[in-house]
């Protein structure tokens, strides 16, 4: 079940990092909301991590006990993978980092 669920992070942070150093086309990047978007890995986050529970199949409302409700349970799933991921980062980037000064 873990090795699962870490392979459905790494798959995740992996395709987020991935689209992220592409860059938009023109016509896309003149759209503001989807530029912040494609900028910030929380907010991408959110819908890769919700596309991936759904083709893999990953329900963390089967965990806490609860009925499964489609579309609700991945996008769940998104939102609550993406912030741990997110805070992850903030706090290896916090302690790793080299600050020039």
């Amino acid at each position: 079940m873990l090795s699962g669920w870490l392979v459905f992070i790494l798959l995740g942070r992996l395709a987020i990092y991935v689209v992220m150093q592409i860059p938009l086309p023109k016509s896309l990047a003149k759209i503001e909301m989807i530029k912040k978007l494609h900028d910030c890995d929380m907010c991408f986050g959110v819908w890769v991590y919700s596309i991936l529970a759904g083709f893999l199949q990953i329900d963390i409302l089967e965990l806490l006990g609860f009925w499964y409700v489609p579309l609700v349970s991945e996008i769940l799933v998104g939102i609550v993978t993406s912030f741990l991921v997110h805070i992850f980062i903030i706090g290896w980037k916090a302690k790793f980092d080299v600050v020039v000064v």
